[in-house]
């Protein structure tokens, strides 16, 4: 039977919440990604006064959202880091789990690959550990207090057999950087707010747009997404059709935009996609530093 004692938690641009504490809610970092364009272990730069890491300041809202579960997928070699950052970071009322996303051999063992699978392989790979819902997020994002309290209200009054998931969007203009291109899942919405289809672009930057982007305040996935357990049929669906069809064993990637655009228009999921009054800032190139520096240390 599920739980139908409530909470109220603050949020940004609501006095008050109603939460129904129904499931206790998971908080997954992917944080195994090379940051070819960065030059440099973006997941560990520090920032502000604080001394955070990005993902670090994203954990902070998610406490304050009720997570008490964390998970980071990440590469192995990375291990000892990682777990010493997180065992000093959590408070004692919290866990969390490090994933190895899987190097995958026998399947590259004919190529010298370096790069993870993808975004959803990386999802996939927290099949075996996480047992309720939970929310994705990229460790180079920072989300903001607002979004993340979105995603947990949306998760805690989700049962955990739905197969409606969720999205934080934000606006195009709002996530390109000045210096370089970016590519961006661009959504398509119907008029209940659920996702119709997602077309992932590439090359966008400030100065130009690419041609398949109709307008800059078009919405954009930045990988804040809300799932089921029960995605991760989903995913190993998905993950055997991938396996069939690559056609470039060093650089093919499994990644969760083209999942979902394929899941949704075959009918398997419903995707929510959920809005929020919080600003988007990252970091793509190492002169993207600067900015998040700056605001992090207001």
């Amino acid at each position: 039977m599920m739980e139908t004692k409530k909470k109220i938690v603050a949020t940004q641009n609501l006095n008050f919440s109603i939460i129904p504490m129904v499931e206790e809610i998971a908080f997954v970092v992917m944080a195994a990604g090379i940051g070819s364009r960065y030059d440099g272990i973006k997941q560990l730069e520090t920032f502000g006064k604080s001394k955070l890491t990005i993902a670090e300041y994203n954990m902070q809202y998610a406490i304050d959202a009720g997570f008490r579960q964390f998970y980071f997928v990440i590469d192995d070699k990375f291990a000892e880091i990682f777990h010493r950052r997180l065992k000093d970071f959590l408070p004692p009322n919290c866990k969390f789990e490090l994933i190895y996303q899987k190097k995958e051999e026998s399947l590259a063992k004919f190529c010298n690959r370096k790069k993870p699978w993808g975004t959803a392989h990386a999802i996939m790979c927290c099949g075996q550990a996480v047992r309720c819902n939970f929310c994705v997020t990229n460790a180079d994002d920072l989300y903001g207090h607002d979004a993340i309290f979105r995603m947990a209200e949306f998760l805690r009054s989700t049962g955990k057999k739905s197969k409606t998931f969720a999205n934080v969007a934000y606006a195009l203009s709002d996530t390109l950087s000045g210096n370089g291109t970016v590519s961006r899942g661009v959504l398509s919405i119907d008029g209940d707010s659920y996702l119709v289809s997602i077309n992932e672009v590439h090359g966008l930057s400030m100065n130009a747009n690419d041609g398949a982007v109709s307008s800059k305040d078009s919405l954009v996935s930045m990988n804040l997404w809300g799932f089921t357990p029960e995605v991760f049929k989903l995913l190993e669906e998905g993950w055997r059709g991938f396996k069939q069809n690559i056609s470039d064993i060093a650089s093919d990637e499994f990644g969760i935009s083209n999942f979902i655009d394929s899941t949704v228009k075959g009918g398997q999921c419903r995707v929510k996609i959920l809005n929020t009054s919080s600003k988007w800032h990252g970091i793509t190139y190492k002169t993207d530093r600067a900015p998040v520096e700056k605001m992090l240390s207001e």
